[in-house]
């Protein structure tokens, strides 16, 4: 038993240090040598624990969308309104900013999902849970009456999220135009126009 905790908190170590080596340079530099070195470990300790450099790729990225969406959930977890509690879903999605470490590492590991079943599968996970979010948000407003729809629940989600990953990826993208006060505004006035009610952006970050 204590052999298999130490395992599993080497393990978690690794991911730590993978993520660590993802953010200092990038996808493409992610080695064995790399995460090895940010872990101050041995190649062959990390080959040990994770024979191939790909389930070590995948291992990080189920880690920071599980984390990402518990995040999420946490930051709405206690808001009963859901005008209120929509609103701060939109700003618990955005990046911080453009150096927003979660946001910046599951943007350049989503782009494995064109190559890979596997990644592809966690990509859709993450969308359909935070599809989920959105979606049970905007039916206890339309239960409650302070939301009004004249489409369905879930296209509703389904657009507002969409909104939210595009305004997300020209803000870790460092585009200029379009600043994390200004997504949130532009999520607020559509949602206000699709749920038919004056939404308010004062709620907490």
């Amino acid at each position: 038993m204590t052999t298999r905790r130490h395992s599993a908190k080497r393990r978690e170590e690794l991911v730590e240090a993978a993520e660590r080596a993802l953010l200092r340079s990038g996808l493409s530099a992610l080695t064995v040598r790399a995460v090895a070195s940010e872990a101050g470990v041995s190649p062959g300790s990390v080959l040990y624990h994770y024979a191939k450099t790909d389930d070590l790729v995948y291992e990080l990225h189920r880690t920071l969308v599980d984390r990402y969406v518990a995040s999420r959930l946490r930051a709405i977890a206690k808001i009963v309104d859901p005008a209120k509690k929509i609103v701060q879903a939109f700003k618990s999605g955005l990046p911080e900013g453009p150096t927003d470490p979660t946001c910046k590492a599951l943007y350049e590991l989503h782009a494995l999902a064109a190559r890979s079943r596997s990644h592809a599968a966690l990509m859709a996970s993450l969308w359909d849970r935070e599809l989920m979010l959105y979606e049970s948000i905007i039916q206890a407003g339309v239960a409650a009456g302070g939301f009004r729809v004249r489409r369905d629940p879930h296209d509703i989600a389904a657009s507002l999220l969409a909104m939210e990953d595009g305004l997300g990826l020209h803000i870790v993208s460092n585009n200029s135009s379009v600043t994390v006060e200004g997504a949130v505004q532009l999520l607020i006035a559509t949602a206000s126009e699709q749920l038919d009610c004056l939404l308010s952006g004062s709620t907490d970050r």
